[in-house]
C-alpha cells in the first residue's frame, strides 16, 4: 500500500497535537526517575535467543522484531510503555551477558530535551490539547523519555555509534522501528565475543517519533572531547518497508553531503557483501537527510548512515526529499506496521531485508577505516 503525503502530514500533526497534550498534562506529576537500576531490573532471565552460534544473520532480530511487536506495541514517547520498552532493553543487554558497568540509562523530560531540537515552536502550538482519550488506547503519560546505550570496549577509544529509535505511533511497530532495534540487539549479541578493534555505543534512541527529542539530547550532552572521539554514526530505520534497501551515507558539508574515506570504504563494503552473499544493497548519497535520528549529529560535523528499506516504483527525485521518504513506504505509520501482517504478505521480505542489514552492519563494525591494521 502507499501511503499519500496528504495523508503523513495529517498523521504527524495529530501525532504532535497528542504528544504535547501528553507532556502538557504532566509537568507536575513529580520525579519518577531513577527506574532503571539493579532493584528494578531483572537481571536473571535468559535472553530471547540464548545463543547466535548456528544462527543465520538476521534470524536473531526476526524473534526480536515479534517479541516487541505483540508484547511492546503502542510505544509512543513519553508514556509508560515507552518506558517498560526501555527496561525490557536493560534487561535483555544484561541476559546477553553485558554488565551495568557497560549500561547507561540517560533520563530526560519534555522540558530538558525540547530546547535541544529544531521543534519547540511546533509543539508549543499544541499544548492545549489533553492526552485523556488517548488514555483508552492504553496509553498512559510518564513525564518522561530514555535512552539505552551500550558501550561494548574495543582496542581503540575511537566510538562507532549505532542508533536505532524504540518508540512507535498507535501501532506495533514492526517496521517504524522494532526492525532497526532488533537489528542493533542482533549486533550486540554477536559483538559480545568478538575482537572489535573500536569501541562500540549501540544506542536506543527514545521519543524520535515526536521530533528526533532523544537523539538531539543525547549528542547536545556529549563533551567536546567525546564529540573528537566518534568515528562516525549508523542509524537504522524503517528496515522493512520495501523491497530496495539502501544506505544513506555522508556529511553535511554545508552545501550537500560530502563522501570521504569512511563513505568510500562503506560503498567497498556493500559491493562486496551483495557479490559474496548474493545481496542487494543500494547507495542513495543525498538520503543522509532524511528524517531520522542521525540528523543530530550532522551539525556537529559527524559521517552518518541511514539504513531503510523503501518501495521505490518510480525514478528517485534530485529534491523533495522528506516526501520521498513516506510516499515510498508501505505500511509507514498505519496498523499494517505489524510483523505478523508483513510476513502474510510479503513471505520472504523480512527475512531478506534483516539478513542483508546484518551482514552489513557487521562488516562495517569490524572493517578498518585507517591505511594499516593498527589504526594509525
Amino acid at each position: 500500500m502507499k501511503i499519500s503525503g496528504a495523508f503523513v502530514l495529517i498523521t504527524a500533526v495529530l501525532m504532535l497535537a497528542l504528544i504535547v497534550g501528553l507532556v502538557s498534562h504532566t509537568r507536575d506529576r513529580g520525579d519518577i526517575s531513577g527506574k532503571f537500576n539493579s532493584a528494578n531490573i531483572n537481571q536473571t532471565r535468559q535472553a530471547l535467543t540464548p545463543s547466535v552460534e548456528n544462527s543465520p544473520h538476521g534470524q536473531i532480530s526476526i524473534d526480536y522484531i515479534k517479541h516487541l511487536n505483540d508484547n511492546f506495541y503502542n510505544r509512543f514517547s513519553f508514556t509508560l510503555r515507552e518506558m517498560q520498552t526501555a527496561g525490557w532493553l536493560v534487561e535483555e543487554l544484561l541476559a546477553m551477558g553485558y554488565t551495568w558497568n557497560e549500561i547507561e540509562v540517560q533520563e530526560f523530560t519534555y522540558e530538558e530535551a525540547n530546547p535541544m531540537t529544531h521543534m519547540g515552536i511546533v509543539m508549543d502550538l499544541f499544548v492545549f490539547i489533553d492526552y485523556t482519550p488517548f488514555v483508552n488506547l492504553g496509553i498512559h503519560p510518564s513525564g518522561q523519555s530514555q535512552n539505552v546505550v551500550l558501550t561494548v570496549p574495543g582496542q581503540s577509544d575511537e566510538v562507532i555509534i549505532v542508533g536505532a529509535h524504540y518508540d512507535s505511533v498507535l501501532n506495533p511497530g514492526a517496521s517504524d522501528n522494532a526492525s532497526g532495534v532488533a537489528l542493533l540487539l542482533e549486533s550486540a549479541q554477536r559483538m559480545y565475543e568478538s575482537d572489535n578493534y573500536y569501541t562500540i555505543e549501540y544506542v536506543f534512541f527514545g521519543a524520535e517519533e515526536v521530533g528526533l527529542f532523544g537523539a538531539y539530547y543525547y549528542a547536545y550532552i556529549l563533551t567536546p572531547a567525546e564529540h573528537e572521539s566518534i568515528l562516525f554514526m549508523v542509524n537504522a530505520d524503517i528496515l522493512l518497508d520495501g523491497d530496495d534497501l539502501f544506505y544513506m551515507a555522508g556529511y553535511d558539508t554545508g552545501r550537500g553531503p560530502g563522501a570521504n574515506n569512511i563513505t568510500e570504504t562503506w560503498d567497498s563494503i556493500a559491493k562486496e557483501v551483495n557479490t559474496q552473499h548474493d545481496l542487494n544493497l543500494r547507495p542513495l548519497p543525498w538520503g543522509v537527510f532524511g528524517p531520522s535520528d542521525h540528523l543530530a549529529f550532522l551539525p556537529h560535523g559527524h559521517t552518518v548512515m541511514l539504513l531503510a528499506a523503501l518501495d521505490v516504483t518510480g525514478e528517485i527525485p534530485d529534491e523533495d526529499i522528506m516526501m520521498f521518504f513516506y510516499e515510498m513506504n508501505r505500511v509507514l505509520h498505519t496498523p499494517n506496521d505489524d510483523i505478523h501482517y508483513m510476513i502474510e504478505t510479503w513471505p520472504d521480505k523480512v527475512s531478506t531485508n534483516m539478513r542483508t542489514f546484518s551482514i552489513f552492519l557487521e562488516e562495517i563494525l569490524l572493517a578498518s577505516y585507517y591505511p594499516d591494521e593498527n589504526g594509525e
